[in-house]
Parts: C-alpha cells; sequence; structure tokens
C-alpha cells in the first residue's frame, strides 16, 4: 500500500491475512485460554484468506472482461469501414494494444493476420478509453471508447462509443480511482505511450 492511499489494495489484505494465519499456526496452543477459541479463529482466517483469493480472481476476471469489450468494440467499428472480419480486426486491435501477446485475449482466434495489421494501423490513429463515475441521473459509471481514425489528416474523423459499465466490471484501479472522485479516468490504448 502506497503512503498516499490510504485504502488498503486487496494484495496488502491477503498478505496480512497470510501472516496472521502462519503467526496463529506457529504459535503454541498453550498461549490460547481454549483451543476451540484458536481453531475458530484459524477457521475464521483462513475462510477469510479464501474470500480474499476469489475476490482477487474476480476481479482478474473482471478486468479480462472489460478489455475485451473494449477491444470488440474498437473492432466491431473498425470493421465496418475497413471491410474486413470483425475477429480479424479484433486479433489485430489486441496486437496493438497489447505489450505482448496475452492468451487470454486471443484463445481460439486465427493468428495476426499482418495485412489486416496493416490496414488497421494504417488507417487507426488513437485509440482513447475514459471511465466517468455519476452523472446527472445516472447511477452506474460511464466508459468512452474514442477512436480518431482516416487516412490523412484531412480525413480524419472521430467515433465515440459511450455505455454505462457496473462499478464491478471496472478494472480495479479504475474503480478506486472513480471512487475517490478522480475523473475522468483515461487512458490511451493507442498508440501505446512508453
Amino acid at each position: 500500500m502506497s503512503k498516499t492511499d490510504p485504502a488498503p489494495s486487496l494484495d496488502d489484505v491477503r498478505d496480512t491475512l497470510t501472516n496472521v494465519v502462519r503467526l496463529v499456526e506457529r504459535g503454541s496452543a498453550d498461549h490460547w485460554p481454549n483451543p476451540v477459541l484458536r481453531e475458530l479463529a484459524l477457521g475464521l482466517l483462513r475462510k477469510l484468506l479464501k474470500l480474499t483469493d476469489h475476490a482477487q480472481r474476480s476481479m482478474r476476471d473482471g478486468e479480462l472482461a472489460e478489455t475485451q469489450t473494449v477491444y470488440g468494440l474498437v473492432a466491431r467499428n473498425m470493421s465496418k469501414p475497413l471491410g474486413l472480419p470483425e475477429a480479424e480486426v479484433y486479433r489485430a486491435v489486441v496486437a496493438m494494444c497489447e505489450k505482448a501477446d496475452n492468451p487470454a485475449l486471443t484463445d481460439g482466434l486465427p493468428p495476426l493476420d499482418p495485412q489486416v495489421a496493416d490496414r488497421l494501423s494504417r488507417f487507426l490513429v488513437r485509440i482513447v478509453v475514459a471511465y466517468r463515475g455519476h452523472e446527472d441521473d445516472r447511477d452506474m459509471p460511464r466508459r468512452t471508447v474514442r477512436l480518431v481514425h482516416g487516412y490523412s489528416p484531412g480525413d480524419l474523423r472521430e467515433t465515440e462509443i459511450s455505455q454505462n459499465v457496473g462499478y464491478e466490471r471496472l478494472p480495479e484501479d479504475v474503480r478506486m480511482e472513480l471512487l475517490n472522485g478522480v475523473e475522468p479516468v483515461q487512458f490511451q490504448l493507442f498508440p501505446r505511450r512508453a
């Protein structure tokens, strides 16, 4: 946990719980007023540890689903003007936006077609995703994907795709920023920043 962030992360909670479980397991049962109390405490701590692990897995799955959704929106909107199959454009979007190959995003898809990747990279200028919290009568965060595209500077157009997204689907860092009042939370996906 950073010194500027007052809220502990799930990693911090998990590490603390792991250390406490180890201490209780290694400690002598003689220090407990009742051996049953020690077993109850250990049982509760282990259940909290499992719950924390489950929450972390769910959040990672949520982040993956959110990433797939954003890349899918880009692919759907870029496949039409390029006249290319959406699955092939999706594969090229992943290659353009990810620093390394991520099998979790591309399992079951055909290999990257260099011609599709080349056409997309010549057409797509920028991808930015922004998240905003509650506004007006909306009670859910909103994701906006902005695409700048075109073949020449005089031909550039912007496409904006906005959708409400539940807090549970947001990546942890985005959720925490929004809950702390930081808005918008924005990422440039392409071109990648160093």
